[in-house]
């Protein structure tokens, strides 16, 4: 993907991998999951092949939906639902990925235009510190 000021869109679960995959390859990611039935797309991929190399690649600190199996902790925050959201978000220093795992068009949003990239940063950084 390139690294220019650019917004591409990913259709369907090959290039929702493509971008976790690509993921992998940061320093540090910020996440945002309130998915909970991200199978339906991915199948076990995520959970066998993306979900132990971030643990052992990635810095990370997460925000995920309060439901039942998800677990606060040092570098993972709660966030209370008010609706279902079957969608997830992951911020580096250069890019955004909004990832949506909606059914009938799942899909992939990649932003690296700087501005919107230090928005959600800013946006990421306040919910982070609101949730303590």
């Amino acid at each position: 993907m390139n690294n220019a000021n650019t917004v591409q869109i990913l259709f369907g679960a090959e290039g929702i991998k493509r971008v976790y995959e690509d993921s992998l390859r940061e320093g540090s990611l910020d996440i945002v999951c309130l998915a909970s039935d991200y199978q339906s797309v991915l199948g076990d991929s995520f959970d066998r092949d993306y979900a132990p190399r971030l643990r052992a690649q990635v810095k990370t600190r997460e925000i995920l939906a309060d439901i039942p199996g998800n677990k606060a902790g040092d570098k993972v925050r709660l966030l209370p639902l008010g609706k279902s959201s079957e969608s997830d978000m992951l911020i580096s220093k250069n890019k955004v990925v909004l990832i949506s795992y909606g059914k009938l068009s799942p899909l992939a949003v990649v932003i690296t235009d700087s501005e919107l990239v230090n928005g959600f940063q800013n946006q990421f950084n306040a919910l982070w510190a609101g949730l303590e």
